[in-house]
């Protein structure tokens, strides 16, 4: 059954302005034909199609060539969670809804009582530490929008969203053929979130059928990316990196921003939660409790973005640097940049590279054109929200 039924995909742009698949095909035949060619792409284009082209390139796992169209999808009424797998992929771009910039909407009544409740007692307890600056507007809408951040932990990973998604035709079948497996194997399965999602990637399939292309499957060993198997490793630091940490639903769905960065949730995804809750500094000592109750109340048959997930991740020291650029810094999410400040301490101690980027971004002249408020002291140690 859907959380909410409304979801809708609409192709909003393409390659060319290419809407209809047969388009989509021929662009990619011409493409295969540069490779051995002694024309023009202009004068390719231009020539009668070569007979059974098309069909050998699916046949022989040329793929590739069907990289070269690109569409843009809008999504509506898209799960939080799905938009979370989409975005594990790669490669792809996103413009998502931000439940820090917004308020959220289409929550099931019991959450949006939480959810004022919390921003009610939120904007109070930010109003309190946030730093003094002389225009009060721009202070009460900062204060707003932390107190948002903070209350959409009450929420459920299932609440909709929306975002513009970009991404390859091919890679667009690559998703329809596993989204066809992950139905198959979880539509009775006993795993109650992948269970969930059943519907929603029916769904999808039903609305991207005019998409698919016959024989461009996944021919390769990876899957969908964002559910993994448990690894009780070591961490690792040197020239590349492996680490596994606790992390939120909701803290996991901003990491995605570092695509370079590869993540997957190897636990903690029971009903019930059963790792715990992130509770934000800014809740004071005694509503703690508090907040912990209203999130089991959540959990009992839902799964809330405060959940706490094992986190497997890993990548390069060049791209966790340049996380760190975004991340430790006073304008992230509190979250996020807690948890890569963690990390990047730990790395520092084996890597002298990450070592002199531990200074916040704004101390490295890393720093945008929107100053950072709590600079320079309190952007990490001293910030709370």
């Amino acid at each position: 059954m859907l959380y909410f039924s409304f979801m809708k995909i609409q192709l909003i742009g393409s390659t060319n302005n290419m809407v209809k698949l047969k388009y989509m095909e021929s662009f990619s035949r011409a493409c295969a034909r540069v490779c051995y060619s002694g024309k023009s792409f202009k004068e390719i284009v231009e020539e009668e199609a070569t007979p059974n082209l098309l069909k050998d390139l699916k046949q022989r796992g040329h793929h590739s060539v069907f990289e070269h169209t690109t569409l843009n999808f809008e999504f509506e009424g898209l799960p939080k969670i799905m938009a979370m797998i989409f975005n594990n992929e790669k490669d792809y771009a996103t413009s998502e809804k931000s439940a820090r910039y917004t308020v959220m909407k289409y929550m099931k009544l019991e959450q949006k009582e939480l959810y004022d409740k919390w921003m009610e007692l939120l904007v109070s307890e930010i109003d309190k530490v946030y730093p003094t600056i002389s225009d009060s507007d721009k202070r009460n809408t900062a204060i707003g929008k932390l107190a948002q951040e903070n209350a959409r932990y009450m929420t459920s990973v299932f609440t909709p969203t929306k975002m513009v998604h970009t991404l390859k035709l091919r890679q667009l079948n690559h998703l329809i053929h596993e989204f066809e497996n992950f139905v198959k194997n979880h539509k009775d399965g006993k795993d109650e979130l992948k269970k969930r999602l059943v519907p929603y990637m029916d769904e999808f399939l039903k609305q991207v059928e005019k998409f698919k292309v016959d024989k461009l499957r996944n021919q390769t060993d990876r899957h969908l990316s964002l559910f993994g198997e448990d690894k009780k490793t070591d961490p690792h630091f040197r020239d590349t990196y492996s680490v596994t940490y606790p992390l939120s639903f909701a803290g996991l769905a901003q990491a995605h921003r570092h695509r370079t960065i590869n993540y997957q949730i190897i636990g903690g995804t029971e009903l019930g939660s059963p790792l715990g809750f992130f509770v934000p500094k800014i809740v004071p000592k005694d509503l703690r409790a508090e907040w912990i109750a209203d999130l089991n109340k959540v959990a009992e048959d839902d799964f809330p973005q405060a959940q706490l997930l094992k986190v497997y991740e890993r990548g390069t020291v060049e791209d966790f640097r340049s996380k760190m650029i975004l991340r430790v810094c006073g304008h992230a999410q509190y979250e996020i940049m807690e948890n890569t400040l963690g990390i990047a301490r730990e790395y520092a101690e084996h890597n002298e590279s990450v070592k002199r980027q531990l200074d916040e971004q704004c101390a490295q002249a890393f720093s945008g054109k929107n100053p950072c408020v709590w600079c320079p002291r309190d952007s990490l140690e001293g910030r709370i929200v």
